[in-house]
């Protein structure tokens, strides 16, 4: 009878440890999707209030900005091809950062991408079937090779990456514009603008392998499948492969990394080398799949906005997907916002401005919640 009274507590006690145990795993699962989320929501109810101030009617200006970006083929596509640069950027800033590095040079590796595809696709013609890859290929390489030395010098000298891939950034912004404006010009114009690329350099439009009604005539294009299957890689490198793993333990923590026979310096020098080779992606992506030649200062931002990308998708391959696709809607529904409730497009700057202060402050929610969490064990220890 003892025995069988023992048996059913021991049962309770294990069934109570099993449902606890789920609700921890619940919460670690939800919690860092949830925070980013709320954010975003934090983000707009104080962009709605900065709105009141000025004047503005908020609900108007939301309605506008969603009805934008996301109401009709053309502002669905819009919102997508403005997503594409974004998610590539996203993941270069993203990778760096697993390694517990700041690359912020990103645009400045877009440009260099930019420039390689665009001497690739107008000096040489080749087949489409080869001719893309390799304008994907040179254009990786050379956003590789220009974080490549930044790489180098925090393995070999210590010097802090932010500041160098900053100042590599810039040179990189400065010699594209000299080269576009010297060697890469349309002799044809006095803009500052390449010669168009050749067609068998141009990425296909979705339209055309995809007979769907609403996609044709868009200017969607196969970039962005293409950086949806990057993001599923680089998920699947962090996540499943050996150099990942590394990766990722000497970001967490490059000391006991060292003492478990993982070279620090060599993964830093990958990790900046990958970072740059996905942010020259973006450049090569954009000009053989959008602009078709390479204008002098195209970009949006795409580098830093890559920041605040891969800051709101918690450094998460997946997530940036989703966090460039936000970001993509605030820039494809500024214009709508302007013009259907004159609010000033800049209005979509401070939103995004917000959301990356929101996300930066997660820590002290963090913080609160571990303080609430000390207090909820103090009553239960009381009792």
């Amino acid at each position: 009878m003892k025995t069988d009274i023992r048996d059913k507590e021991k049962n309770i006690i294990e069934r109570k440890n099993k449902n606890k145990f789920k609700d921890n795993k619940l919460s670690k699962t939800l919690l860092p999707m949830l925070v980013p989320i709320g954010m975003i929501f934090f983000s707009f109810f104080v962009g709605a209030i900065i709105m009141l101030i000025f004047g503005y009617d908020p609900i108007q200006a939301y309605v506008s900005l969603i009805r934008g970006a996301f109401v009709g083929n053309f502002n669905i596509t819009q919102t997508l091809l403005n997503s594409v640069p974004l998610i590539f950027t996203g993941l270069a800033v993203a990778f760096a950062f697993r390694c517990g590095l700041f690359n912020i040079g990103a645009e400045g590796q877009l440009y260099l991408g930019s420039l390689a595809s665009t001497y690739i696709a107008t000096a040489i013609i080749l087949p489409a079937i080869l001719h893309v890859p390799l304008i994907l290929i040179a254009g990786a390489l050379a956003g590789g090779l220009w974080a490549f030395l930044p790489g180098i010098l925090k393995a070999k000298t210590g010097s802090h990456e932010v500041i160098t891939t900053m100042m590599m950034s810039w040179i990189g912004v400065f010699l594209s514009s000299y080269i576009i404006r010297n060697i890469l010009k349309d002799p044809r114009t006095d803009l500052p603008v390449s010669k168009t690329i050749y067609k068998s350099a141009e990425l296909i439009k979705i339209d055309k392998i995809l007979p769907i009604p609403a996609l044709k005539g868009t200017r969607l294009h196969i970039g962005f499948f293409i950086a949806i299957l990057t993001a599923l890689l680089i998920w699947y490198i962090l996540k499943k492969t050996t150099i990942g793993y590394e990766v990722r333990a000497v970001g967490f923590n490059p000391y006991a990394s060292e003492y478990a026979g993982i070279s620090i310096g060599k993964n830093i020098i990958l990790a900046l080398f990958i970072s740059g080779m996905l942010a020259g992606l973006a450049g090569s992506v954009e000009i053989a799949g959008l602009h078709h030649k390479l204008w002098d200062r195209y970009s949006a931002m795409y580098g830093f906005t890559g920041i605040a990308v891969a800051l709101l998708a918690k450094n998460n391959p997946i997530g940036v997907i989703f966090a460039a696709i936000l970001f993509g809607a605030t820039q494809a529904g500024g214009k709508s916002m302007q013009l259907d409730a004159n609010v000033p497009v800049d209005m979509t700057d401070i939103l995004e401005g917000i959301v990356i202060f929101a996300v930066a402050a997660e820590e002290i929610i963090k913080m609160f919640i571990r303080a609430r969490e000390k207090r909820r064990l103090a009553q239960i220890g009381t009792t």
